[in-house]
């Protein structure tokens, strides 16, 4: 019950991301397709070009990640008005969508849920340099047919 809760609430927090650069184009159609979240299995690789992890403490624990294609991060920088798309530019953005998603969380799990300032990590996820928890979710997604995936591992 507790795990459903909190993909739902990242879910809510994916839409709502999505929305607001779907609606800032003209027309309204929201473009984000989820798939079903999966339980991760150990000898699982993760991450794609780009991820921006949050550790998370207090009343919940463990690592949020964010992680995306190149194709998508340059995808939403266009979105958002940029003419660039620097690695540094594209580190920066991961981050801030790991850091807005798990803010969104916050707001629904209550001020016991704590969250680190995001890293980025460039490349695959070593699961081996990170605790996660055995009940290790990943939730695939899709923006204009750009690949992308949040992991939840609370």
């Amino acid at each position: 019950m507790m795990e459903r809760m909190h993909i739902d609430v990242f879910i809510d927090g994916l839409t709502r991301y999505f929305k607001h650069l779907d609606s800032s184009r003209i027309g309204d159609n929201l473009s984000l397709e989820i798939s079903a979240p999966y339980l991760l299995e150990s000898t699982q690789s993760l991450g794609l070009d780009y991820t921006g992890m949050i550790s998370v403490s207090g009343s919940n624990s463990g690592i949020i990640f964010v992680s995306a294609k190149n194709a998508l991060l340059k995808l939403i920088l266009l979105s958002l008005g940029e003419s660039e798309f620097s690695s540094e530019l594209k580190r920066d953005l991961i981050g801030e969508i790991a850091n807005t998603l798990a803010g969104n969380a916050r707001r629904h799990l209550g001020e016991g849920f704590h969250i680190s300032t995001p890293r980025v990590i460039k490349g695959p996820i070593i699961t081996t340099n990170y605790r996660l928890s055995s009940r290790c979710y990943v939730l695939p997604f899709r923006w204009k047919s750009n690949k992308a995936e949040l992991i939840i591992s609370i």
